[in-house]
């Protein structure tokens, strides 16, 4: 049996029918298992409002050493006991960096590719779907925190050259938190400010461009680390030298 469908009607349905067979397909990508495989991560970062964006680059060889760079500074592992920080004059002050200084730098630098990757895997969720077409896919994210929610804009890319890329934007900050009780043991009112006081501002994002591809080997043994600041005492003039030095394999 035919009904009579009305001209709106099918119109409508004819659309619809338009816009899913025109609807670029989707692939799943695992967030953390695209760190693990990169080859370089590319992080920036703003608190948004105008506030400058921090950019970081993290690459990753083969060999497990690792190579951080962001605005004039970088720090080098060529394996545990073998850190390079290389600082400009200026940078560091009128004295020499004290050990704990110098460790503070270098775990920051260590966690900036992988630690900005955990950002937006915690606004985005850890499993997103990239267009197969190249094209933006947005949708809502939403993070906990102690007493709420955080709310994100997150747009995923399959760049051209096969990097995944993912920007999460803070859209709002969600307190739940209850009026405390003068009788209150945690839930306190300067509890509830300290953990509001972490939270990054409404308008901030991050942004993470993960290259997959083969790892290169190792960092060029002939690269000078003249000006570079050993996490030790020694004073080694290449990269092939300090890995002698340390031993490492």
């Amino acid at each position: 049996m035919i009904c009579n469908v009305s001209r709106g009607v099918l119109l409508a349905v004819i659309a619809v029918s338009a816009g899913a067979a025109n609807a670029a397909s989707t692939s799943p990508v695992s967030l953390m298992s695209a760190g693990e495989q990169a080859s370089l991560i590319e992080s920036r970062y703003s608190a948004g409002g105008g506030a400058p964006v921090v950019p970081v680059t993290t690459r990753y060889f083969a060999s497990d050493e690792v190579l951080i760079s962001w605005d004039d500074q970088q720090v080098l592992m060529l394996c545990r006991e073998a850190v390079y920080l290389q600082i400009p004059a200026g940078k560091a002050g009128d004295v020499a960096l004290a050990a704990e200084q110098r460790q503070m730098i270098a775990y920051q630098a260590m966690m900036s590719g992988l630690g900005s990757l955990a950002t937006v895997a915690e606004a985005a969720g850890d499993s997103v779907v990239v267009a197969d077409d190249g094209s933006e896919t947005r949708r809502a994210g939403e993070s906990s925190w102690a007493y709420g929610v955080e709310r994100h804009d997150v747009t995923t890319q399959r760049m051209a050259d096969g990097a995944l890329r993912i920007r999460a934007r803070k859209t709002e900050t969600v307190n739940k938190a209850k009026p405390a009780e003068p009788d209150d043991m945690f839930s306190t009112e300067d509890d509830q400010a300290a953990r509001l006081s972490e939270l990054a501002p409404v308008g901030s994002w991050t942004e993470v461009v993960v290259h997959g591809g083969p790892r290169q080997a190792q960092v060029d043994p002939a690269m000078s680390l003249k000006g570079w600041i050993s996490m030790g005492d020694d004073q080694a003039a290449t990269v092939g030298e300090a890995r002698k030095l340390h031993d490492c394999k």
